[in-house]
């Protein structure tokens, strides 16, 4: 009876170490790198694993036991795409790479997969720009001659393009890659397009053409999110702002036609081009997203904190009605709201002991002192009131407000001011309309 517990122990044990699966790497050269995350690229989430030390540009990781397979991502600094992304499909993965370039010189000394995938993924790169090189060669020139030769070259590209993507393909069935691979296919017609107006036509109607929506390994990664990201940002563009935003909003609904009925993707994804669009402090497109979208989900797929931290990265943006704050004027208490003499308004956050505020602040009110449509509202962050005091009783056409605690002054933090001066022209009705860097942006606006 020990004897077999012990034989059982044995077995169980060595199993154990057996099923244990890592990531090594090796950066190279070291450098100063002192430590490396794991994540899981799911949805349009990281989620977080593990972290490790680095030691003489080498690094180990284990995954837990739980861990399921999909897309990872080595975080070792936040600076300059210091990342590296690689499947695991519960074999161990060891790999190098210099952390100042690491798309570029990434080299997995184990794990087939990963040496197949990174293998396409140069493949299929350098195969889509040359066709797209080509083509763009076939524009730009009027050479009946070198338009033949690009044509023929194009019809090679394209064949050679094909025969690889089928080559990957078949060389990968049943492998985990093979859902990536199939879904990165891209369409190309079979010869030269003529014009750039199809050619941009061709490139969003078939933009989807390979990607299934309904693949749980797409699914359960990032490949969906980015790829949506890539169609609404990158394949729709104008110099007109409202023009930008109908092709933002036909790109979104397009999307999420193709999505369908799958609310727990429509989900992440919205959080995804919301984050994105808050990063251009467009306002419009946020609240188009939630009010056509966002509001129609159900409430247990919902997020009110993540939608409150996406509307306060928006707060201060341009069409955002400014935050308002109540001060002393004149012995009463009032607020910005309440303020109804001019038809726009400079809030101005600025220091006496700045030396840009010095310079700007006097070209500011000789510019304004007479100017009855424009009333400037000027917030001075200090430690005490002694200089607040002497210039108080100069700029006698502004609105003087005393901000006490400088950096720490809670109307100051709620306007996120980190250096000064800081300009917001707001209109009558106290919305912001414009963000000038500089008294002379100031001064542009209203001229022009």
């Amino acid at each position: 009876m020990m004897l077999k517990k012990l034989l059982f122990t044995i077995v169980l044990f060595s199993y154990t170490i057996q099923s244990q699966t890592y990531v090594k790497g090796t950066l190279d050269p070291a450098q100063n790198y002192s430590w490396v995350v794991l994540y899981q690229l799911k949805g349009a989430k990281q989620l977080y694993v593990k972290n490790a030390t680095i030691s003489n540009g080498k690094f180990s990781i284990e995954f837990p036991s739980n861990a399921s397979e999909g897309i990872y991502r080595l975080l070792y600094s936040q600076q300059n795409n210091g990342f590296i992304d690689f499947i695991y499909n519960n074999k161990s993965v060891e790999l190098k790479f210099n952390p100042k370039n690491p798309v570029e010189t990434l080299n997995f000394l184990t794990s087939e997969e990963n040496k197949i995938y990174q293998n396409y993924q140069k493949e299929s790169t350098k195969n889509k720009r040359k066709l797209d090189s080509i083509q763009l060669s076939f524009f730009n020139t009027n050479n009946e001659t070198q338009r033949e030769k690009l044509k023929n070259l194009y019809t090679k590209t394209y064949k050679i393009y094909n025969e690889k993507q089928k080559y990957f393909e078949t060389l990968t069935v049943g492998k985990l890659s093979n859902h990536f691979i199939k879904s990165s296919f891209k369409y190309y017609v079979p010869h030269i397009i003529q014009t750039p107006q199809e050619y941009l036509n061709s490139e969003k109607q078939h933009y989807f053409d390979f990607v299934n929506f309904k693949d749980k390994e797409l699914l359960n990664s990032i490949f969906l999110s980015e790829k949506v990201t890539d169609y609404v940002f990158y394949l729709n563009g104008s110099d007109d702002i409202e023009v930008q935003n109908k092709l933002y909003r036909n790109a979104i609904n397009e999307v999420f036609k193709k999505i369908g009925d799958n609310l727990l993707l429509k989900k992440e994804l919205l959080i995804t081009l919301m984050y994105n669009f808050s990063q251009l402090e467009n306002v419009v497109l946020i609240d188009y997203l939630i009010n056509n979208f966002y509001n129609k989900l159900p409430e247990e797929l919902k997020d009110e904190t993540t939608i409150n931290q996406i509307q306060d990265k928006v707060k201060l943006a341009v069409g955002k009605k400014a935050p308002d704050f109540s001060f002393e004027k004149n012995g009463k208490k009032i607020s910005l709201s309440e303020l109804n003499s001019a038809a726009n308004y400079i809030l101005v956050f600025w220091s006496t002991g700045c030396s840009h505020c010095l310079n700007e602040m006097p070209k500011l009110y000789d510019y304004t002192k007479n100017k009855t449509n424009i009333h400037v509202v000027a917030f001075a962050m200090e430690n005490d009131d002694i200089d607040f005091n002497k210039y108080n009783s100069i700029f006698t056409a502004w609105t003087n407000i005393l901000g006490l605690k400088k950096w720490q002054n809670p109307i100051a933090r709620e306007y996120q001011i980190t250096s000064t001066p800081t300009y917001f022209i707001l209109d009558k009705d106290k919305k912001i309309i414009a963000k000038p860097e500089h008294f002379e942006d100031v001064k542009a606006f209203f001229e022009k």
